[in-house]
C-alpha cells in the first residue's frame, strides 16, 4: 500500500503546483484569487476538495497499476463523494455570481486591488469584502464556513487513510471512501449560510483599494496598451 499512499501525496503536490506556483512563475493570477485580485474562499474550498479526491482518485489508479491490476480506473465513486463536489463547485459558482452583480452595481464600495498589484495575504478570504469593514474585521459566515470545511476534509482524510490501511494489496480497493450523508447535509448547510451571507451590502469605502480603482486601473492599463505605435521592420 506504500505505492499508492506515494502516488497521492505526489499526485497532491503536482496539483497544487500548476494551480498556484506555476501561474505565479509566469506573471499570472494563480487560482486561489478572484476577479477582484482578492484571495477567494470559495475557490480556495473547490481546490482544497479538487486536490484530495483527485489525487485520491490517481493515487488508487497507480496503487492498482503498479500491483499488475489491468482495470487500473476499476473503482466506484459514491454518489455522496459526487454529491459533496457539486455543493462546492455550485456554491462558488453562485458566490461568483454574487460577486460580480456587486463589482458591476456598486464598485465604490467592493474592496479590490489595483491590476497587478494583488498583495493581500492569504487570511483576508475570511475577512469582509464590502463596506468601510472590508479587509478588517472577520465575516462570521465565512468563518464557520471555513472551520465547518476544514472539519470534514481532515475526517475524509483519515478515512480514506483507514480504508488503505484495511487492505493489503491496491488492487482489493473498490472505490473512494463515501461519504457520510450527515456530514454532507452539513456541509450543505454550511455554504448556504456563506452565500447568504453574501446578500447584505455594508455601507462606506474600503481601505486599500476599491473595484472601481480596479477597473480604472484596468481601462488605463488598455489604453496604454493602444497607444504604443507600432513598429514596422523596415
Amino acid at each position: 500500500m506504500a505505492t499508492t499512499f506515494w502516488a497521492w501525496s505526489v499526485s497532491a503536490v503536482v496539483i497544487v503546483l500548476l494551480a498556484v506556483v506555476v501561474p505565479s512563475r509566469l506573471s499570472a493570477q494563480n487560482v486561489l484569487r478572484d476577479a477582484r485580485g482578492r484571495y477567494s474562499l470559495s475557490r480556495v474550498q473547490v481546490m482544497v476538495w479538487t486536490v484530495v479526491l483527485l489525487s485520491l482518485v490517481s493515487g488508487m489508479a497507480f496503487g492498482r497499476f503498479a500491483a499488475g491490476q489491468v482495470d487500473v480506473a476499476g473503482f466506484q465513486i459514491p454518489d455522496q463523494v459526487l454529491w459533496l463536489l457539486g455543493i462546492s463547485v455550485g456554491s462558488g459558482v453562485v458566490a461568483t455570481a454574487i460577486k460580480i452583480t456587486k463589482s458591476t452595481t456598486r464598485p465604490d464600495s467592493v474592496a479590490a486591488y489595483p491590476l497587478g498589484a494583488e498583495r493581500g495575504r492569504f487570511w483576508e478570504m475570511l475577512t469582509a469584502e464590502e463596506g468601510a469593514s472590508a479587509g478588517r474585521s472577520i465575516d462570521l459566515a465565512k468563518f464557520q464556513n471555513f472551520v465547518i470545511t476544514v472539519l470534514l476534509v481532515l475526517i475524509y482524510v483519515a478515512q480514506a487513510v483507514s480504508a488503505f490501511r484495511a487492505v493489503d494489496n491496491p488492487a482489493g480497493i473498490a472505490g473512494l471512501p463515501e461519504f457520510s450523508s450527515a456530514f454532507l447535509v452539513l456541509l450543505a448547510v454550511s455554504h448556504a449560510g456563506y452565500l447568504l451571507g453574501k446578500v447584505p451590502s455594508p455601507a462606506g469605502t474600503p481601505e486599500g483599494g476599491t473595484m472601481a480603482g480596479r477597473l480604472a486601473s484596468a481601462a488605463s492599463e488598455k489604453n496604454v496598451t493602444k497607444t504604443v505605435p507600432e513598429v514596422r521592420p523596415a
